[in-house]
């Protein structure tokens, strides 16, 4: 038992760990919150081109429709996320940052109106701005890790086509030029 509570203080506690340990617990308690008030994803969720909608720029990606949602953005960005960690732990939040706000500012500007919420779209950039690291850098470590995220998790890219329905493939694409933008911006 200590050595699971010693686990849990180091990962809530400690950096690196806390970069991803604290916003999949957020991930976590945005998904109760909106099973218990469905009203509050139309509230906190980014609504394109509304006052109010600007303020899901930041509480959106915490916020899921439901459990299948949210475990299908938990693992990639715990996954990508841990890679995007392990590439420069300093300025992390400063990737993390850029990718989520952007995402955010694009879909809100240019998306069809809904409340778009979920993590999808940082995950998105994860993936866009490893691989265009990979392209920049051609350093082996990076195309290694740039290759294995294209297999890992190159399906995901189906995402950004245009469907119809709840899915956000805007969240999608923008996060993935977000990313991309990111790593042009980092090394271009």
């Amino acid at each position: 038992m200590d050595a699971v509570l010693n686990f849990l203080t180091r990962l809530y506690t400690e950096t690196p760990w806390i970069y991803l340990s604290w916003p999949a617990a957020a991930m976590v308690a945005g998904t109760i919150f909106g099973a218990l008030w469905s009203a509050g994803l139309q509230h906190l969720g980014i609504v394109p081109r509304t006052a109010a909608g600007l303020l899901g720029i930041v509480t959106g990606p915490f916020l899921h429709a439901n459990a299948a949602h949210l475990l299908a953005n938990l693992p990639p960005f715990v996954g990508l996320g841990y890679l995007v960690l392990q590439r420069n732990e300093g300025n992390f939040l400063e990737v993390a940052g850029t990718i989520t706000l952007a995402t955010g500012l694009l879909v809100w500007l240019a998306a069809r109106k809904a409340a778009h919420v979920g993590m999808s779209g940082v995950i998105f950039g994860f993936l866009g701005y490893l691989v265009a690291v990979a392209w920049f850098t051609r350093t082996t470590p990076d195309l290694l890790v740039g290759g294995g995220v294209l297999l890992f998790y190159g399906g995901m890219l189906a995402g950004v086509a245009p469907v119809r329905g709840s899915t956000s493939w805007e969240s999608h694409l923008f996060g993935l030029l977000a990313g991309i933008a990111r790593a042009w911006w980092e090394l271009g």
